[in-house]
């Protein structure tokens, strides 16, 4: 397992030991980019926090999967009429629109979702296709206590669908991301391609990407981590979970609703990110208040600006920020 708050043994086979010697050298690394920061920079921060889950919009469609009470996603009205025009078996209700399979199976719903997706993308509704699906869990899955619980094949998902479609219905996706801090309490940041479909030339994480079918946080944080940094499994597996952070906002193509999984990464002096797979264009190593300058800027996207501002004000107990429900660092 990756190294978690709680502190278990990796599958690269660190002792207990150099575990814990990695954890503290971590918090202290942390501990210093927010004392490096003033008060002034650490509300930027605070901030990011606060604003990381807008409100729906008042002209947004609910829909609902099968009997549940409570909808899955959020359609913008004429994302909503789309649907009406396309299918027969999207209903119409005062609170919204009802969808699903005779079968109410996830497979029937896979299926049926994925030939929509592809109707959807080649009328143009769904742009950025990236081949790659999602599994949804509704709410009444991944949260427990109002809290996203780790998602992983134990828990039965309602449906897969292209992830490229999610912000069309307004549903809920995972993601990791990962900090990578330096001892000196730095932090490395990637710009994104221009040719990225989001956000292309901003600042981001070191890593991050979405949670497809079949993998676990685990899988796909050293998945990313090799393809986006080039970082070696065993570099990898050292990363330390901190949590999650939930963002949701209105965007151009519908309504972006994400649960971040938060990892911090002690990167060795001698050991710099390289991109692998063309979707960074360039790395920085970036001081605290080069950081938080670009937050305040708008030079980082929204979502790793709310992984680093979880990361660095959750982190050694040095502040409690509340976000929604957000899970805070697992004490020791």
């Amino acid at each position: 397992m990756w190294v978690s708050i709680g502190i278990r043994l990796t599958e690269a086979s660190f002792s207990l030991s150099n575990q814990s010697l990695e954890f503290d050298t971590m918090n202290y690394s942390i501990q210093k980019f927010q004392n490096a920061l003033s008060d002034a920079e650490r509300q930027v921060l605070q901030l990011c926090l606060q604003e990381a889950m807008q409100a729906v919009p008042d002209d947004a469609v609910p829909w609902y999967l099968g009997d549940a009470a409570s909808p899955k996603g959020y359609l913008k009205p004429e994302h909503a009429k789309v649907l009406l025009s396309l299918r027969q078996d999207w209903l119409t209700e005062p609170q919204g629109l009802r969808w699903d399979t005779p079968e109410k199976t996830p497979a029937s719903r896979s299926l049926a979702l994925a030939k929509l997706a592809a109707e959807l993308s080649d009328l143009g509704h769904v742009t950025g296709w990236r081949n790659e699906k999602f599994s949804y869990w509704p709410d009444t899955t991944i949260l427990a206590n109002g809290h996203p619980v780790e998602p992983t094949n134990k828990l039965a998902a309602a449906f897969e669908m292209e992830r490229a479609a999610y912000r069309f219905f307004g549903l809920r996706a995972h993601a990791v991301h990962v900090n990578g801090f330096t001892e000196d309490g730095y932090m490395w940041c990637g710009r994104r391609s221009m040719a990225k479909a989001t956000d292309p030339g901003m600042l981001d994480n070191m890593a991050a990407g979405g949670l497809t079918v079949g993998e676990s946080l685990q899988s796909c944080g050293v998945r990313e981590m090799a393809e986006e940094a080039g970082l070696s499994e065993a570099l990898a597996l050292s990363a330390v979970a901190q949590g999650q952070v939930t963002t949701c906002r209105a965007v151009p193509r519908g309504w972006h609703y994400e649960t971040l999984w938060v990892y911090n990464l002690l990167m060795p002096a001698d050991v710099k990110p390289v991109n692998q797979d063309g979707e960074v264009a360039e790395f920085s190593l970036l001081s605290p208040q080069q950081v938080v300058r670009a937050i305040a800027e708008k030079q980082m996207t929204v979502d790793a600006a709310c992984v680093v501002a979880h990361a660095v004000l959750h982190a050694c107990g040095l502040q409690e920020v509340e976000q929604n429900g957000a899970v805070v660092q697992r004490p020791l």
